[in-house]
């Protein structure tokens, strides 16, 4: 997934912050399930789990769903430039719906309880399947962002046609570069 993020900042032919930001907690929350998913398997089922990993995966789980669902969507669909690409959003607004809220039941099923209770049982086919539903909703978000020609692009931005070095430096494969993402 995380190759997935380098070759989707790669593909971005224009820019904007919000989606700047959105990338860079898309990283973060792949970094700590790829912490965690490094841990679960050298436990046996009796033990306890790492509470920290879990916690800050759980953390920034529901932090990225809830910017999703409550930001970044509708940020989205106000700098969507034609009809053609407000209709695809809409037409992936309720899979976007559905894979959210798979996850949030995933969330509040298993991975709270676990982070209450410290065990590991089913917390390891949760997680794989958590990571099959991100992968999923990233998928549909790769869509509409890949889709998308945003209105006032840094391009044309005056405020970054006035500094030459403005492009170089925020552009997001400048910043999400896949030698970053390997650590």
């Amino acid at each position: 997934m995380l190759t997935k993020l380098a070759n989707l900042s790669e593909k971005m032919t224009v820019s904007h912050p919000m989606i700047d930001q959105w990338l860079a907690s898309r990283r973060q929350l792949l970094v700590a399930y790829y912490h965690l998913i490094g841990l679960i398997p050298q436990k046996s089922e009796s033990e306890r789990c790492d509470e920290a990993a879990l916690d800050t995966f759980c953390q920034r789980l529901v932090d990225y769903l809830s910017s999703g669902h409550f930001k970044h969507y509708q940020q989205l669909e106000i700098l969507l430039a034609s009809p053609a690409q407000q209709k695809l959003l809409s037409n992936l607004y309720p899979q976007l719906e559905d894979s959210t809220q798979t996850l949030l039941a995933l969330y509040d099923t298993y991975l709270e309880p676990a982070i209450s209770n410290g065990e590991i049982p089913k917390l390891r086919s949760v997680i794989s399947e958590v990571g099959m539903q991100l992968d999923a909703l990233f998928d549909l978000e790769d869509q509409m962002l890949l889709s998308t020609e945003l209105v006032g692009s840094r391009e044309n931005s005056p405020q970054l046609a006035s500094n030459p070095l403005a492009t170089e430096t925020v552009k997001p494969s400048a910043s999400l570069s896949s030698g970053m993402l390997d650590s």
